[in-house]
């Protein structure tokens, strides 16, 4: 076990063994989720690309241009997404 502190900004890195390890690099996603008083970090890159390609996938089947996009998220920008 590593005992890390957190910046002034809420920061923590990650040791060097770990991120190695699980090939963590400076693109790498990771979710962050409390679970009571702990915390788990766990990469989350599979899943972000997963979404990712499904979202391209479904925009693209529909026909829907790179601009229309943009407008749309634009214009739609503060809506709640609940």
């Amino acid at each position: 076990m590593v005992t890390v502190k957190i910046s002034t900004k809420g920061q923590i890195v990650l040791p060097k063994k770990i991120r190695e390890d699980l090939d963590i690099k400076d693109d790498t996603y990771l979710v962050v989720e409390r679970i009571g008083d702990n915390i788990l970090i766990k990469k989350a890159e599979a899943r972000f690309d997963e979404i990712t390609k499904m979202f391209s996938e479904a925009v693209k089947k529909k026909g829907i241009t790179k601009e229309e996009l943009l407008q749309y998220l634009k214009e739609n920008k503060n809506e709640d997404l609940h």
